[in-house]
């Protein structure tokens, strides 16, 4: 004789398999179909049940905070913007751990600038919810700040009901997911021991990299300390803003990420001759420009042609840029997405191959340089079934589908399983101030984390 619902009696034969269908005895709610399935997976499913309906998220609470997150804006500036470093996310992190305090973590900065909110017992792997509280310059309110506070929101929820995880619980907000002078990703990076910049890297008023960390509370002399191996951190999951269009088209509140897609990123120099646009016949021309643009044509045109990717050239500068001048150089970055590397490598291959018939064909030379990639991160399939489960409990209809833009995901991959949930954008906008996720997608979204937390905590424990 079990509960079901606090209140409801399930009756089920004490045998060591439950064949067919398992019924509430009050309410006659099947809660398990199968043709044979373990006891003690019956009696497990039905705890995380109770668990489940116990675990109450105060969502206008969550949207509280939201607002409130958002009022931490540099000044004189367009949107809700809050850039890594400034005087704004200093004192927004300061709300952030305070608000981390009183729903039960323990707040600490790591030596990257890391802003880390633990409860739990220590010895054992955590699980890990993580996103960012830095944005763009004329943000919106969602884009990295919702990931943060719903894992607040979880360990919120855990205190108020009194329940506790098998295993520790962090929630992370990492330091400048965003483009920033001396890179992106930084928290994430150190933590993952993938640090690029060096540490004595200077922006354009001369400050350091050091420096930076220094203002945020980091030691750029202890970053060692920051690094976590494979096997300390039992799982990573991130909710955030899906900043597209394709939750929003098939009308699905929730998404369940596949991975996050790979991307090349590179500067293409054409170097031709720059003459008087009027004297000089067409046939005699070395138009850097022209090349270029056949390029960005060829970019397009190889990423129509294979499913799942993209290609951009979304910065281009040329000399000298007059109107009444053949254009003599040209420099524009090219970039290339998808979630399988292959395909990204034959787009690279296609680009390149096409810059040099459009260079050769009109007299202009082309090279390359500051080729930057970033592999693709595939959820591991056994992840992946768990934040699906956690989605479709929640709604039905949750699609899967890849990240087209990087995360701190992709570099906590590299040192443990990490999933990834998406929340509908309308109208598919992010990095503006228009950016919105309704409160009932917000809902949808933390609840599936929220439940995925809890079907991890009890898959990691047997």
């Amino acid at each position: 004789m079990w509960f079901h619902n606090s209140a409801h009696l399930l009756y089920i034969t004490m045998t060591n398999f439950v064949h067919s269908a398992v019924l509430c005895g009050l309410c006659g709610e099947c809660l398990f179909t199968s043709t044979t399935i373990p006891l003690i997976d019956v009696l497990r499913t039905h705890a995380m049940i109770t668990r489940m309906q116990t675990l109450a998220i105060d969502h206008a609470r969550l949207l509280r905070d939201i607002e409130t997150l958002a009022t931490f804006t540099e000044p004189d500036t367009d949107g809700w913007t809050r850039r890594a470093f400034s005087p704004a996310f200093v004192a927004g992190r300061e709300w952030v751990a305070d608000r981390m305090r009183r729903a039960g973590l323990e707040p600490r900065i790591d030596a990257a600038g890391n802003l880390i909110g633990r409860r739990g017992a220590t010895g054992t792997p955590a699980l890990v919810i993580g996103s960012h509280t830095d944005t763009v310059p004329g943000a919106g309110r969602f884009d990295g700040m919702l990931g943060v506070l719903a894992g607040i929101a979880i360990a919120q929820a855990l205190q108020d009901a009194g329940q506790e995880l098998a295993h520790p619980l962090e929630v992370i907000d990492f330091l400048a997911e965003e483009p920033t002078p001396y890179g992106s990703c930084i928290g994430s990076h150190v933590m993952t021991n993938n640090l690029e910049t060096p540490l004595d890297f200077r922006d354009a008023t001369g400050r350091t990299l050091a420096d930076m960390l220094y203002a945020v509370g980091g030691q750029p002399d202890a970053l060692a300390s920051a690094v976590r191996q494979p096997g300390e951190i039992a799982a990573y999951l991130e909710l955030h803003i899906e900043q597209g269009r394709v939750l929003e088209a098939a009308n699905a509140p929730i998404g369940i990420v596949s991975g996050i897609v790979g991307i090349r990123r590179a500067m293409l120099h054409f170097t031709g001759r720059p003459d008087h646009a009027g004297a000089t016949p067409m046939t005699l021309r070395h138009d850097a420009l022209a090349a270029a643009a056949a390029t960005v044509l060829a970019a397009e045109q190889a990423a129509q042609s294979c499913e799942g990717a993209v290609a951009t050239v979304g910065a281009l500068s040329l000399s000298p840029n007059q109107s009444n001048v053949v254009p003599g150089e040209v420099e524009m970055q090219v970039e290339m997405r998808c979630l399988q590397w292959e395909t990204v490598e034959q787009i690279w291959n296609t680009v390149t191959t096409s810059a040099e018939q459009a260079g050769l064909t009109r007299g202009v030379t082309f090279h390359v340089s500051n080729i930057h990639d970033m592999g693709p991160m595939q959820t591991p399939g056994w992840l992946r079934d768990v934040v699906t489960e956690a989605c479709m409990s929640v709604a039905p209809n949750a699609l899967v589908l890849p990240s087209g833009a990087g995360h701190d995901a992709s570099w906590m991959s590299r040192i443990a399983p990490a999933g990834m949930i998406f929340v509908r954008s309308r109208d598919g906008r992010s990095h503006c101030p228009e950016e919105y996720s309704s409160p009932e997608d917000i809902a949808a979204g933390v609840e599936a984390l929220a439940r995925a937390l809890l079907l991890l905590d009890d898959k990691m424990t047997r």
